[in-house]
C-alpha cells in the first residue's frame, strides 16, 4: 500500500486535475490524502466533493513540512502503508511505472530510505539531485566569483551541472516535489522539520535520515515533468523567493551543520545586497 499526501494551498483545480488525472494512472494500491492549507472546514468539504478519490484535511498554513506530516500521521493512523509518496500537484508524469519503478528500486535498496525520479523542469532541465554545499560557497561566494571566472569554470567549481551528470545510486538531496519514502524510515526519521515553512525540506530530511544510517536514492530510468515555475513563481516574485529560501536554509545550515548564527546573519546581509544587483 502507497500513501500519498498532496499538499495543497489554494490550488483547487490544480489538485483536482492531478488527483483525477496523473493519479487515476497508478496501478499499485493507494490512499490519497490532501492536506488544504489556510482552508476553512467549508472550503475544504468543497474540495473533497470535487475529489471523491481522496481525503481531504483542512489545515493551518504552517508551512510545506508542517503540511506533509499531517497528511502522515493520518494515513498512519487509518492504512499503514509501506510507502508514502510525497509529492506536488503540478507534477505530470511523461510515462507509465514511474511509482512502481520507485517502489522495486526501494525493495532492492534496503540501505535507502527515500527514492526520487528524475524531476524535469519546464525548461527541460533535471531539478536535482545535489551534492552538498556550504552556506557562503552556495549563498556568496559564488555570486561574487562570477566576474572572475569562465562560465565553465563556475560550473565546475559550483557543481552546476550536477543533476544534469548524476547517475542512479545515493546522492545528498533529491527534489522533494516527488519523493517515494519507506514509512518505517520516515517515522523513524522524524518526520520533516516543522521549523522551516517552505524550502530546504530535502537538505533537513537527508540530515535526519543519515543519522538512522539511511541515504538518499536517485532513479534516473524514469522521470517526472514539475511545472514548478507556473505555481510558485505566481506567489512570490524572484528576491522574495530567494530570500526565504535563505531563510530556510539558513535555519539547516545552523541547526544541522553547525553554522555559528552570525556566520548566517553575515551570510544574509551579504546574499541581500548581492539580490539588489542582480
Amino acid at each position: 500500500m502507497i500513501g500519498i499526501v498532496i499538499v495543497s494551498y489554494r490550488s483547487d483545480d490544480r489538485t483536482v486535475a492531478f488527483v483525477q488525472g496523473q493519479l487515476s494512472r497508478l496501478s499499485e494500491p493507494h490512499r490519497i490524502v490532501v492536506v488544504d492549507n489556510g482552508a476553512t472546514e467549508e472550503e475544504a468539504a468543497a474540495l473533497a466533493g470535487r475529489i471523491p478519490e481522496a481525503v481531504v484535511i483542512p489545515a493551518e498554513n504552517r508551512g510545506f513540512a508542517a503540511g506533509n506530516n499531517i497528511g502522515v500521521r493520518y494515513l498512519e493512523e487509518q492504512v499503514h502503508p509501506d510507502y508514502i509518496l510525497f509529492t506536488n500537484n503540478d507534477i505530470e508524469f511523461t510515462e507509465d511505472g514511474v511509482i512502481e519503478t520507485l517502489v522495486r528500486t526501494a525493495e532492492a535498496h534496503p540501505e535507502a530510505g527515500a527514492f526520487g525520479p528524475a524531476v524535469v523542469g519546464l525548461d527541460g532541465k533535471r531539478q536535482g539531485p545535489e551534492p552538498y554545499q556550504g552556506l557562503w560557497k552556495r549563498f556568496v561566494w559564488m555570486y561574487l566569483s562570477t566576474p572572475f571566472l569562465s562560465k565553465s569554470a563556475k560550473r565546475r567549481l559550483y557543481d552546476l551541472d550536477y543533476p544534469e551528470m548524476a547517475g542512479e545510486g545515493p546522492h545528498y538531496k533529491l527534489s522533494g516535489s516527488f519523493l517515494l519514502v519507506r514509512t518505517a524510515d520516515f517515522l523513524q526519521a522524524g518526520g520533516f522539520d516543522e521549523r522551516t515553512f517552505l524550502y530546504a525540506e530535502e537538505n533537513i530530511l537527508s540530515e535526519r535520515y543519515a543519522r538512522i544510517g539511511k541515504v538518499f536514492y536517485f532513479v534516473p530510468s524514469v522521470s517526472v515533468l514539475h511545472r514548478h515555475g507556473e505555481t510558485i513563481g505566481a506567489r512570490y516574485d524572484a528576491r522574495r523567493r530567494s530570500l526565504l529560501q535563505f531563510d530556510s536554509m539558513g535555519y539547516y545550515y545552523s541547526a544541522y551543520k553547525s553554522y555559528p548564527r552570525w556566520s548566517v546573519a553575515l551570510a544574509r546581509k551579504l546574499f541581500s545586497l548581492i539580490l539588489r544587483t542582480q
